[in-house]
């Protein structure tokens, strides 16, 4: 997703060509859990700045008289816009782990694409095996860091759950990263994958009986 949308970005705006992240996303989190409580799937909210919303409107001619509303066949062609054609490998900008184990999430579904406050905001849903809540770390990233995505909201959880956002120190990531090398091309970013160091992490402990 992030990797094409950039693709985007480097046409409409070639002095941001070396510059990274190109896109930054608000991220809202809601799980879905069963009668035991496991997390069965997770909605993904990602919330889109202003610019790349005018890029994205722009670029589909949607919203021709520019009022910043979307009709119900804008919003029906725009469902989903941000999900199509991922580049091999890519995970969707979520990962998550029960433990130490990898947890994998299903084919995103799209379920919706509104326009708030002149920002694009969709949501799509992605399945998982029943796993338990306890002990759950959430980390939403795009490796290529194409995109810069902020952890706003989490719920769904069960009420005897708490959870704890940590959020990188960006000056000394930034200064880490720096020294890996050269930073003026793309190669860079797809070889070294430096978003996850710039990742909220989301960690989850439940009460046990």
């Amino acid at each position: 997703m992030f990797r094409v949308f950039a693709l985007m970005l480097l046409m409409w705006a070639a002095p941001m060509a070396q510059a990274h992240p190109h896109v930054f996303v608000d991220v809202g989190l809601t799980f879905e859990t069963d009668a035991d409580g496991n997390i069965t799937a997770v909605q993904v909210r990602w919330t889109y700045d202003g610019l790349f919303t005018l890029l994205v409107l722009a670029d589909g001619g949607y919203d021709a008289d520019a009022d910043l509303k979307l009709t119900e066949d804008e919003k029906a062609a725009l469902l989903g816009f941000e999900l199509t054609d991922w580049p091999e490998g890519f995970e969707g900008a979520l990962f998550l782990h029960s433990g130490q184990k990898k947890v994998t999430l299903g084919t995103p579904e799209a379920i919706s694409v509104e326009l708030v406050d002149g920002q694009l905001e969709t949501v799509h849903r992605r399945s998982l095996e029943p796993t338990e809540a306890h002990d759950l770390v959430v980390e939403p990233f795009d490796p290529y860091y194409y995109a810069a995505l902020t952890l706003r909201s989490v719920g769904g959880l069960p009420e005897t759950c708490k959870t704890a956002i940590t959020r990188p120190n960006l000056d000394e990531v930034t200064e880490w990263v720096a020294g890996l090398g050269d930073q003026s091309g793309e190669s860079f970013f797809e070889e070294f994958r430096v978003g996850k160091y710039y990742t909220d992490r989301l960690e989850v402990t439940c009460a046990t009986s």
